[in-house]
């Protein structure tokens, strides 16, 4: 076992617990083992033989000191059962069982018990940067290297693409933080902060923010909407926004102005006014204006603590409850109160499909589409239409994730409650969730289609919709993903030897089909990015820390893909070579671009090279022999039961043999 130090150090790979001890039998259920000698605890409770591999602790150890033993000789070891076990190491040194592989009815018979004992933190969800890692352990382990002990920075995750930002600064930055800039200057900043950053991230009011503006430079002393730090605060973050979305400026200078900013605003928000004073729609605008800037530093826990806060403070608020619900407040309140929870839900879903948590706030109930464009035409001004499509999109992923991870903990199933989504059902939600998906896109008005955004000649307006369309696409991506995963998995389940080979099954042909879609996906994501690039503008039409984030998720896609042969087409392998000259393009905006693209070309070339032959002539094992194995392990670790996830096996042994021939 590894120490607590370095179980912490790998936020985004959980540490396997207590694999390197496990018995054979517990190693074969997936089941966690106490390693008791000569019987573990749970083999000793049920009366079952209880058989251990070659010095478990020995393995582990040999491991971790040298890479592992050469492709070839470890997949010809690898016995049926133990291919899918929760440990690589252990399954290429197992020898067989002296007892032989349990039965199918003592596996029935206890898999009520097996379900009440997994961790509650299972769940079939995986969040980008956890998807990531393991893509990345995955190709090393297959170069027959050891996984790296921490993990590659993933933007929106722990990548630092604002540079380095100490926020443990002495407290001498309180002397300086109501310090502003010349007024020329900051009118210049404000005027990027409302053209350029806020029709992607809307959150403030801008009514409200240009008088108070106005009176802390005009009228010192007037009175203003918020408390003066909270604001000052506010004014700091939007100048920190506004430096960084300057693609002109040098990097170094731009980090150092925009963090100087941002430290200003943290000095400010002192911990006594979030936490103990009565809140406010400012307050709540000031931690998400401040979440947003801290997602694109290396600072996970206060990104999500300002997003918590924030969504509390709102909800405290009763920004959440609908239009309706309170006589006394005026028009422009309740509106802007439902723009403040619209922020709040749009920041939650951008926090937990990044970092994996979420608190899944319910929306406020919306009028349906037909009426709300009807109106009297003030819908559809100051980008309230563009937030009306985002909220009804952030629902639908919303949905997505709880499907993903409703997980059945042992107390609920003792108790015989029910889920909201049944997980080995997975695959006819995801249909229902495709459909709900392709109803909303085709629900658009003509001129939001994808075909007609390059016609959209008002450059906010295009931002907005482009935007939109990059979540649909991710919307996509996290909704295939199991599947692609599940795909992987399934080559470590060797079919029965038939003699008539049988046509692929439905369930196969719907799994790779889905795998194929998710890589679409990723595609069309690439091609937005590009078309959004703007090279003869001073600026993208997006911020480029969203341009970087997407074209991350669309690289680490086509890594998985280059797995099966079947699915790193021409078409993907152009698409790869696309996000790795646009990401090319983005170097001199954040020094974690040129890391980002040295490990993506340094996993593609792991990864490819294992499918031609070395100078010598030899061939590497084909790339069908390991991938199943190293991906069954990869998703158990992220919390996929590749036994029971999706399909039962039974339905995929004779497809899979039939379209293997």
């Amino acid at each position: 076992m590894r120490n607590h130090q370095e179980i912490t150090s790998k936020p985004l790979r959980r540490e396997r617990l207590k694999i390197s001890i496990a018995c054979q039998a517990c190693r074969i259920r997936k089941s966690k083992c106490d390693g008791g000698r000569p019987a573990c605890t749970r083999c000793l409770r049920r009366g079952k033989p209880c058989t251990y591999s070659i010095d478990s602790g020995a393995i582990e150890r040999q491991t971790k000191r040298k890479p592992l033993v050469p492709k070839a000789p470890t997949i010809g070891r690898h016995i049926p059962f133990a291919a899918s076990s929760p440990n690589l190491g252990a399954c290429s040194h197992a020898t067989p069982s002296t007892t032989g592989p349990l039965s199918r009815s003592e596996h029935v018979d206890e898999d009520q018990e097996q379900e009440l004992d997994r961790d509650q933190n299972r769940a079939y969800y995986s969040t980008h940067g956890q998807f990531a890692g393991e893509v990345a352990a995955a190709i090393d382990v297959r170069a027959g290297l050891v996984p790296a002990a921490t993990s590659n920075l993933v933007p929106f995750v722990d990548a630092p693409l604002f540079g380095v930002l100490d926020l443990h600064s002495p407290c001498s930055v309180l002397n300086w933080a109501t310090e502003l800039p010349l007024r020329a200057h900051a009118d210049r900043l404000v005027c990027i902060y409302w053209q350029y950053v806020d029709p992607v991230e809307p959150v403030l009011s801008q009514e409200r923010f240009l008088h108070d503006y106005e009176a802390t430079y005009s009228r010192p002393g007037a009175p203003l909407h918020a408390d003066r730090d909270v604001w000052l605060s506010i004014l700091n973050v939007v100048f920190a926004l506004a430096v960084q979305r300057q693609e002109s400026i040098p990097r170094q200078q731009r980090d150092e102005e925009g963090n100087r900013f941002f430290l200003r605003a943290w000095a400010l928000l002192r911990p006594e006014t979030i936490l103990w004073k009565p809140g406010t729609l400012e307050l709540v605008q000031c931690l998400m204006l401040m979440n947003r800037y801290l997602h694109c530093t290396s600072n996970q826990l206060k990104t999500w603590m300002t997003a918590g806060l924030a969504i509390r403070i709102a909800q405290s608020m009763f920004c959440h409850l609908p239009e309706g619900s309170s006589a006394k407040q005026s028009c422009n309140d309740r509106q802007l109160k439902q723009h403040v929870w619209a922020s709040c839900v749009a920041l939650d879903r951008c926090v937990s499909w990044s970092l994996g948590r979420t608190s899944a706030p319910s929306l406020i109930p919306l009028p349906n589409r037909a009426e709300a464009m009807s109106t009297s035409g003030s819908f559809l001004q100051g980008g309230r239409h563009a937030e009306h499509l985002s909220r009804e999109l952030h629902e639908i992923g919303n949905q997505i994730q709880l499907a993903q991870t409703q997980t059945r903990n042992a107390l609920a199933a003792r108790l015989g409650l029910p889920r909201l989504y049944q997980q080995d059902d997975y695959h006819a939600v995801a249909v229902q969730l495709d459909a709900c998906l392709n109803k909303w896109e085709n629900g658009l008005p003509s001129d939001w289609k994808l075909e007609n955004l390059n016609k959209v000649v008002d450059r906010t307006s295009r931002a907005e919709r482009y935007l939109l369309h990059l979540r649909l696409l991710h919307s996509r991506i996290v909704l295939y993903r199991p599947m692609l995963a599940r795909l992987y998995s399934l080559k470590s389940h060797p079919a029965p030897i038939q003699a008539q080979p049988n046509p692929p099954s439905l369930s196969d042909r719907l799994l790779r089909e889905c795998a194929a879609m998710c890589l679409e996906a990723a595609q069309k994501l690439t091609s937005l990015i590009i078309e959004t690039l703007e090279p003869n503008e001073p600026m993208g039409l997006l911020p480029w820390w969203y341009r970087i984030y997407y074209l991350h998720i669309a690289g680490t896609n086509f890594l998985a893909a280059m797995f099966e042969a079947d699915l790193f087409t021409t078409s993907v392998s152009q698409s790869w070579k696309d996000v790795l000259s646009t990401l090319r393009a983005h170097e001199h905006l954040s020094m974690y671009v040129q890391q980002c693209i040295r490990t993506f070309e340094l996993l593609s070339a792991r990864i490819l090279e294992t499918q031609y032959p070395t100078p010598d002539g030899t061939r590497e094992m084909p790339l069908e022999a390991t991938s199943g194995s190293l991906f069954d392990n990869i998703f158990q670790d992220l919390g996929f039961d590749c036994d029971s996830f999706l399909f039962g096996m039974e339905d995929f042994t004779e497809g899979i043999q039939a379209s293997s021939r």
